[in-house]
């Protein structure tokens, strides 16, 4: 483990209710004094709004006092963009030391610990999409090519970036499995490898801040908006978990019996998904509506969760069906997990990463069976919807205890109306589709 001591300049990272990273730069020379005392912030600044604002009546308001930002040791990671610095992710709590109950770490830390009396550990690898864009000669960001899935070209004409987006990471401590041009124009994937499921979301955490960074040193920017662009497909934030038992010697969603099939294989050929994995699918497909709140938090979101662009729609699983809100992919034995597809790019990753586990847990304490997969394209079959907009999502996080004791109450709350607040401005906006669609037949 490196000593934030050993840095010239450290920045320390603490994540709003949004999933946006916030903190301060601070000189090495304070690193002893930051971990022992912690550093103070004003605790209203927990629920900033996207605009960025305050709530007209927050939790904190300006008399509420501060939250501390303790860093966390274990979490430092260099920064390569930046000469002899590093980030350390940190955990929000009082003055008086008790939890700070906005604190979206800490929520993640206790379903962790939940996850413990249970005799579990849960594993975690991600799937991040992001939209790359370059200016025009007008000034305005466009895509940054004009390729599509896989393409070598997109590659070797982002070789630059692609080569310092994985370096960065990997200094970091994160291990790359590799990056992709995405199905539409200047749109990546990078895949990281499974971590412990709060190192995954700081790791995440960092790559949004590492891609930002060096696309802008580049000339370039990045954006991990769901959907940047209209007629084209949006930036899915997929998660893979499994559950282990705490020795991590054994994957408990792993099983011999053959009784999936797959539409292309899989492998090893003799072998499906445990009871405890149908239970954890079981659990995800019960919390579904209300997830999609928390893992879809923007009005954005919604315009990528459409039929047709490979985004989830209806409620249903399935083997190696990228339709479905969860897909069972075809390795198996010890490498079986569950892919949860309806996380965006927006996604508070502590927050979103906190309630699936959450809810799988509720599906095996409860043995929720989740029906048989399908094995056909689910947009075109007959199960229930996620719902059509934030507001409507959440009014069933509103309405989930299972999700609400998992995160805290105040957290849901809080939650809540950060994102009513944002869809009632946006409905305070006319867009350029309603004027071409209403302006001249009215």
């Amino acid at each position: 483990m490196t000593s934030l001591s050993e840095y010239e300049t450290i920045r320390l990272v603490w994540t709003d209710l949004n999933g946006v990273a916030r903190g301060i730069t601070m000189p090495g020379g304070e690193a002893a004094h930051a971990i022992e005392e912690g550093v103070g912030f004003a605790n209203g600044v927990a629920e900033l709004t996207l605009e960025p604002g305050l709530l007209d009546d927050p939790k904190y308001g300006a008399e509420g006092g501060d939250m501390i930002a303790v860093p966390d040791v274990d979490s430092v990671s260099p920064v390569e963009w930046a000469d002899n610095t590093a980030t350390v992710f940190t955990d929000l709590t009082n003055v008086d030391k008790s939890r700070f109950d906005l604190c979206s770490r800490s929520a993640l830390r206790s379903v962790l610990d939940k996850l413990e009396l249970e005799g579990y550990m849960a594993r975690v690898g991600v799937e991040t999409e992001f939209s790359l864009l370059s200016p025009n000669d007008e000034g305005e960001w466009v895509p940054f090519n004009d390729r599509c899935s896989y393409d070598l070209d997109a590659l070797d004409v982002g070789s630059g970036l692609i080569h310092d987006w994985m370096s960065a990471m990997e200094t970091a401590g994160s291990h790359v499995l590799g990056v992709h041009q995405e199905s539409q124009p200047g749109q990546y994937e990078i895949n990281i490898q499974y971590d412990d499921p709060l190192s995954t979301a700081d790791n995440i955490m960092f790559l949004r801040h590492a891609l930002k960074s060096i696309s802008r040193q580049h000339g370039y920017k990045t954006t991990l908006m769901p959907r940047p662009h209209s007629g084209e497909d949006a930036n899915g934030m997929h998660l893979h978990l499994s559950l282990w038992n705490q020795e991590g010697s054994e994957n408990l969603f792993e099983s011999t019996t053959d009784d999936i099939q797959f539409p292309a294989g899989k492998v090893p050929e003799k072998s499906g998904l445990s009871e405890k994995g149908r239970h954890f699918v079981g659990g995800l497909l019960e919390h579904m509506k209300a997830l999609t709140a928390i893992c879809a938090p923007t009005v954005n979101s919604y315009k990528r969760l459409l039929p047709g662009i490979w985004a989830p729609v209806n409620i249903a699983w399935g083997p190696d069906n990228r339709s479905t809100v969860v897909r069972l992919p075809p390795d198996l034995g010890s490498a079986t997990r569950i892919e949860h597809r309806v996380p965006d790019s927006a996604c508070n990753p502590y927050l979103g990463i906190a309630a699936t586990l959450a809810a799988g847990l509720d599906g095996i304490q409860n043995e929720i069976d989740p029906g048989e997969p399908t094995m056909k394209n689910a947009y075109e079959e007959e199960y229930e919807r996620l719902p059509r907009t934030l507001w409507a999502a959440l009014e069933h996080l509103e309405d989930d205890e299972v999700i609400a004791n998992a995160l805290g109450p105040a957290i849901i709350e809080e939650f809540i109306r950060l994102k009513r607040d944002e869809f009632n401005r946006s409905m305070n906006h006319v867009t350029e589709w309603e004027h071409d669609e209403y302006l001249n037949e009215f």
